[in-house]
């Protein structure tokens, strides 16, 4: 399996819409990285272009030993100045693999989790003229490939098992793109798909009616969007967070607002996104209850605890969505997977 060592995970607001930062990996086997030249925001060059029928191009292509997959994409890991996350350079790569670390290993107990690289839009890019950074070219070709990354998957790698799409934040969003380009019309991929975990984004109904899916209701319901977007009771929230925004509770896998205490959470694990080291595992961190008015999975920490946030308001807890209930969701992949065999 191709995957390495960690690195950093950053936040920016781009005109009310959220791009977080992540992480990803180095393959020791990938052939020399191509020279990098300056470039045009929103023009890749040739280069860069990823031809996904090369390892070079996978943060994680793994051994086949699950019989489910997971199609993972992660969130804003680039501040290149360009706009554009250059994935030929080794540092930027780097920054692919420590949100990898905290976020995608969530999947490794119960599948085989496949994820590309792809030219996603930095935290630098240009929104001068304003509008919505999903409207730019640089999101716009990141999401690109994501497509055609989830197209060589489902030919060349997938071999038709069953699978799993999950992101955070600017992956959620690319992946959401997808889901309303590619599932809508097509039954059979509908049909394998066990579940999408689109989290740290707001999911709307609008976007499902698009993809032809359901949001998540339970535990183990099958071919259904798990999304949720995690804050404090006091919070204000920050810019993934919408008008419309579905969300389920994680601790108990409800969408009304039943109150989970911090005994439901199996465990949280909080990582240093710089490096993809676990600082430490907490049993019972933090409670859940949804907020039925804005959408918002909201939760206490433990008294004194001091996180950062990054450049968000006040109980933000967009960097933590999925370290807060990482055990919990280990368990749901393995919970909705089982489901999904008895069908």
């Amino acid at each position: 399996m191709i995957k390495k060592s960690p690195s950093l995970i950053s936040l920016a607001a781009l005109v009310g819409i959220c791009v977080i930062l992540a992480c990803g990996c180095v393959n020791e086997d990938a052939p020399a990285t191509p020279d990098n030249g300056a470039v045009e925001p929103g023009v890749s060059e040739p280069a860069q272009i990823p031809d996904y029928n090369e390892t070079y191009y996978w943060l994680s292509l793994p051994s086949v030993e699950k019989t489910v997959d997971v199609f993972y994409v992660y969130p804003t890991v680039s501040s290149n100045a360009t706009g554009q996350m250059d994935i030929t350079s080794a540092e930027e790569r780097a920054l692919a693999d420590g949100i990898y670390q905290a976020q995608a290993t969530v999947y490794e107990s119960n599948a085989n989790v496949f994820a590309p690289y792809y030219r996603q839009m930095s935290t630098n890019v240009d929104m001068s003229a304003g509008g919505l950074a999903t409207d730019t070219p640089e999101f716009k070709q990141g999401a690109a490939d994501v497509e055609k990354a989830f197209e060589y998957y489902i030919d060349n790698l997938n071999e038709g098992r069953p699978f799993i799409i999950a992101g955070h934040s600017q992956g959620t969003m690319a992946l959401i793109e997808l889901i309303k380009n590619r599932f809508g019309d097509d039954e059979s991929l509908r049909n394998r798909m066990v579940a999408a975990y689109l989290i740290g984004y707001t999911v709307t109904d609008a976007d499902l009616a698009a993809a032809n899916l359901t949001a998540a209701e339970r535990a183990d319901d099958t071919g259904v969007v798990v999304t949720y977007n995690t804050q404090s009771p006091t919070s204000v929230g920050g810019p993934m967070l919408m008008e419309g925004a579905h969300c389920i509770n994680p601790l108990n896998w409800k969408t009304n607002d039943t109150y989970a205490p911090k005994s439901e959470n199996l465990g949280a694990r909080i990582y240093n996104d710089s490096t993809g080291e676990l600082l430490r595992e907490v049993d019972n961190y933090c409670d859940a209850q949804i907020n039925l008015t804005t959408g918002a999975l909201t939760t206490t920490i433990p008294e004194g605890e001091e996180l950062d946030i990054g450049p968000y308001s006040e109980g933000v807890y967009h960097r933590y969505d999925y370290a807060f209930w990482y055990r919990n969701l280990e368990q749901n992949v393995g919970d909705r997977i089982q489901a999904f065999s008895k069908q």
